[in-house]
């Protein structure tokens, strides 16, 4: 048993709240200013950029106090927590320059307490835990500064946290990595399908005429085929709360769908739900409701909601091609869109979309073997990155805690890599 003392947080971090930056200065163009790290940029681990604001950098000099550096930790304070985890994640020198908004938090270390064995604390159940206990606010569930800092927590030796946060630190670089290569063979994929399926440049195409349709031009042997022919798009079950259990599958909802299985994922056995609704490793799912996204699922066995299709390509058809196709397709799904509250499409834009397809034959055949291999190597990437964020985060109580001392993890940790 470690002799680790328990202390407060409050009394080893330094904790800044943001700045009131004025709503009326923020512009949205990222040519006129630096960006602005508000609540909404704050995700799950990590931080999101898409429709950031930005204040004018002639006077980013100005604000100094609320410069973020390399390895802060920052921590939403209006809803820090939702239902896909906590609002958290550290600064990357790919985030930089930005300036802190309020109602956000930047969190450092100090002479006792390592800023990246910090990120790790912040990370951890216990933290999480301690968050949703002290939310407060009905319209808008909030936390304060002095809320933060009453975080109670066994404060290892500055060398040992140190170690913790260089181990845990090596599962997430491999996680990074990995994530890089997903999104590389992505990028091939999309320009790829561009390539051939959008400017008709597929190998040979100098030989095959372009002909005039009602749709526009076609290679010649190729047809305008709606999305309903090319694969059968199921809709998941409609589970309610009361369906929601502790253990069970992991019901897939659309922040599964975005993030992955989490801790706090409702389950069911399964028992009373038909099988057609049962999702495994490397299925294609289709979220056609709020947002509109595609990815194969990687979680393991589950569930699927409503609002999600699964995606069942018909003969001769392969998930990855569809997959880049749904991608393509996402601006034509979303001019299509109705619902004020919360955005969606009618089955019927599946009959209304189409692509260029062409018809069985080489081009075909070449297609379907490029987006095969790219689609099962992702699949099986993200099966990995499963697996070392499974790891780490197995790892990070029992570290934080002392319950697993750091050479064995330091042991476990070379034989992962």
């Amino acid at each position: 048993m470690n002799e680790w003392p328990e202390v407060e947080l409050g009394d080893h971090v330094d904790l800044l709240a943001g700045f009131a930056f004025k709503s009326a200065k923020f512009s949205d163009s990222p040519d006129e200013g630096v960006r602005l790290l508000r609540g909404d940029n704050v995700a799950q681990g990590t931080l999101r950029w898409g429709g950031a604001k930005h204040w004018t950098a002639s006077e980013y000099g100005d604000f100094e106090r609320y410069h973020l550096a390399e390895g802060d930790v920052i921590l939403a304070m209006d809803r820090p927590w939702i239902e896909a985890g906590l609002k958290y994640a550290y600064v990357r020198k790919s985030d930089l320059p930005c300036l802190l908004v309020q109602r956000v938090s930047r969190m450092r270390g100090s002479p006792t307490l390592d800023t990246a064995f910090l990120r790790y604390l912040i990370g951890s159940q216990a933290f999480t835990g301690h968050v949703q206990g002290i939310i407060t606010g009905v319209n808008v569930p909030h936390i304060s500064g002095r809320d933060i800092k009453r975080f109670r927590f066994m404060l290892p030796p500055l060398e040992t946290q140190r170690r913790i946060a260089s181990i845990l630190g090596a599962y997430d670089d491999l996680i990074e990595v990995n994530r890089r290569r997903v999104a590389v063979l992505e990028e091939m994929a999309r320009s790829l399908f561009e390539e051939w399926f959008v400017r008709f440049r597929f190998p040979g195409h100098e030989s095959v005429p372009l002909v005039d349709t009602p749709d526009g031009l076609l290679p010649q042997g190729w047809k305008w085929t709606p999305f309903s022919s090319l694969g059968e798009f199921m809709n998941g079950f409609a589970f309610k709360p009361t369906h929601f259990e502790d253990d069970g599958l992991p019901i897939i909802k659309i922040p599964e769908l975005k993030n992955g299985v989490t801790q706090k994922t409702p389950c069911n056995s399964g028992a009373d739900v038909p099988q057609k609704y049962r999702v495994s490793d490397g299925d294609l799912l289709f979220s056609w409701s709020g947002t509109f996204a595609i990815s194969e699922w990687t979680g393991g066995p589950g569930l699927l909601n409503q609002h999600l299709f699964l995606v069942r390509p018909e003969a001769g058809v392969e998930r990855g091609l569809l997959k880049s196709a749904l991608r393509w397709a996402i601006p034509l799904f979303d001019n299509q869109g109705v619902g004020a509250t919360m955005k969606h499409i009618r089955r019927s834009a599946l009959d209304h979309t189409k692509i260029p397809y062409p018809g069985a034959g080489q081009v075909l055949n070449q297609a379907n073997d490029l987006f095969r291999s790219s689609y099962d190597l992702c699949v099986n990437i993200r099966r990995q990155i499963q697996a070392l964020a499974a790891s780490r985060d197995l790892l990070l109580p029992r570290l934080i805690s002392g319950q697993l001392s750091v050479g064995a993890a330091e042991r476990d940790l070379e034989l992962a890599a």
